[in-house]
């Protein structure tokens, strides 16, 4: 419907006839132009204004939640718990790295401290610090910052099976009584340390009693337990015995959460086939495991039956007859007895040399004395004089006649055991885990490669170990990170 509407005042009419009547008025109507002006003028400002309103209280908006999620942050950094620790026999930081992977702790180290230059090269790298060899003994309690948390892997070749068996008498194992004397100067809430689960059996027992019986004294409750590293997602049987002391509170080990096994397969890079093993010894192990299955073996000239692939079942030397065979293992079975040190007045070495008329005690044959010069050619036997025991050290007895022992120890091939990808690996040690082998394909087998064993280990994918170190050693002597995680996560919760 079309409408009419007066330009001065706007009034709006139906129909024409009205609108020129109304422009013919005697008295002319008011002139509204310049309030529709206004009006309009007003309108588009309030508009303009509300926009502006809107855009402000969008910044006002997001700056709120900016500020509200900044809020939030500093909130949850507050909320966490503040660590302050040392961490003493700090090899590679195994302690460390389970401490700071806490989402809910800021920790901070005061002190840390070991007598390895490999491992404080690793450390300082890996945690940015510029620590030097440090005897703990030398530490004096008064100089030590306050902490909350005492953390140690203290030496564990005294109390280890592959030590001494020592105990407190080594200078090492007496470690624990500098560890107690800081603990007694500071009195820290948390005490948690790691050893090797021998120490719950040396002297009957009582190894592991004394060292709770003296963080009792002190004022600690003292609790432990043995722990093996498989039950924690790492692939390697680590058992070792882990001591918590608390000041305020009773640690229940029961409360740790074990994690699924996991085998060496989900490790193994098979794509490395990098390998220093002499060829034509890969090529004879490669054989042997080709013809029965060799994984877990151990290759040595050592005792351990059926389980042991010694150098002559290699052949690297030369392949040998049965009976061959089955003198040089009389002779290896043999030479350990302790009577044959007694008959020579000589203190008992393992591994005594026997003469001839000494292996035809337990050893009879018609060529005995050829097959006995054989295998001394193939460098299987030499010929030497038995060794006393004189100031700590062994010498050779030269008034005694020479006889006849094994060329080669446990430690002498590129490897000293073939893995198997399904299962999970054994203790790395400090002397021989540097050997342990992997079969890659049919034609490679090579040892462990630093990745793989910091992998074994459960050391994360950042974590760095120097090129120029013995990786062996380190990673033999570390504490395991995510059995000391799981141990963190009940003690500090």
């Amino acid at each position: 419907m079309v409408k009419y509407s007066c330009e001065r005042c706007g009034k709006v009419f139906s129909q024409k006839s009205h609108n020129d009547s109304h422009n013919r008025r005697k008295t002319p109507c008011e002139n509204n132009a310049d309030k529709i002006k206004i009006l309009v003028d007003k309108a588009v400002e309030e508009k303009l204004n509300n926009r502006k309103l809107i855009n402000e209280n969008r910044e006002v908006n997001e700056n709120r939640e900016v500020n509200e999620n900044t809020y939030n942050m500093r909130s949850e950094e507050n909320k966490k718990k503040e660590i302050k620790y040392v961490d003493l026999c700090s090899g590679i930081g195994g302690f460390r790295i389970a401490l700071e992977s806490i989402d809910n702790i800021h920790s901070t180290c005061v002190l840390s401290a070991d007598i390895k230059q490999d491992a404080i090269d690793t450390y300082n790298l890996n945690f940015n610090e510029n620590n030097k060899i440090t005897d703990i003994y030398t530490l004096n309690n008064e100089d030590i910052k306050p902490f909350d948390l005492l953390c140690a892997g203290f030496p564990c070749q005294p109390f280890s099976s592959a030590g001494k068996k020592k105990g407190f008498s080594d200078k090492r194992g007496g470690m624990i009584f500098k560890i107690i004397d800081i603990c007694k100067y500071h009195k820290p809430r948390f005490v948690v340390l790691e050893n090797v689960y021998n120490l719950m059996t040396l002297e009957k027992g009582n190894c592991i009693k004394n060292i709770r019986q003296l963080f009792e004294d002190i004022g600690y409750n003292v609790n432990y337990k043995k722990l093996n590293s498989s039950n924690f997602g790492c692939a390697q049987s680590r058992e070792r015995v882990y001591i918590v002391c608390t000041k305020d509170k009773t640690f229940n080990f029961d409360d740790i959460k074990y994690k699924p096994k996991v085998n060496l397969n989900s490790i193994i890079d098979y794509t490395n086939k990098e390998t220093t093993i002499n060829p034509i010894f890969s090529k004879k192990i490669l054989q042997l495991h080709k013809e029965s299955p060799k994984f877990g073996c151990k290759i040595g000239d050592k005792r351990g039956g059926k389980n042991n692939i010694h150098s002559w079942d290699i052949g690297f030397n030369g392949n040998l007859t049965k009976d061959e065979k089955e003198l040089v293992n009389k002779i290896m079975l043999n030479r350990r007895k302790k009577h044959w040190a007694e008959k020579k007045e000589i203190t008992w070495m393992d591994g005594m040399p026997l003469t001839y008329e000494e292996i035809t005690t337990f050893y009879k044959h018609d060529n005995l004395k050829n097959m006995l010069d054989n295998l001394v050619d193939m460098k299987y036997l030499r010929l030497e004089k038995p060794k006393d025991l004189v100031d700590g050290k062994r010498k050779y007895k030269e008034e005694l006649p020479e006889g006849y022992n094994i060329c080669k120890g446990k430690l002498s091939f590129p490897i000293s055991k073939i893995l198997d990808p399904n299962d999970i690996s054994p203790t790395l040690t400090a002397t021989d885990s540097h050997k342990l082998a992997v079969i890659i394909d049919d034609n490679t087998i090579r040892t462990l490669s630093s990745t793989e064993m910091k992998k074994i280990c459960g050391f994360p994918d950042s974590f760095i170990v120097p090129n120029r170190v013995n990786y062996g050693d380190l990673y033999g002597n570390m504490a395991t990170p995510p059995v000391i995680k799981e141990i963190f996560e009940v003690l500090l919760k």
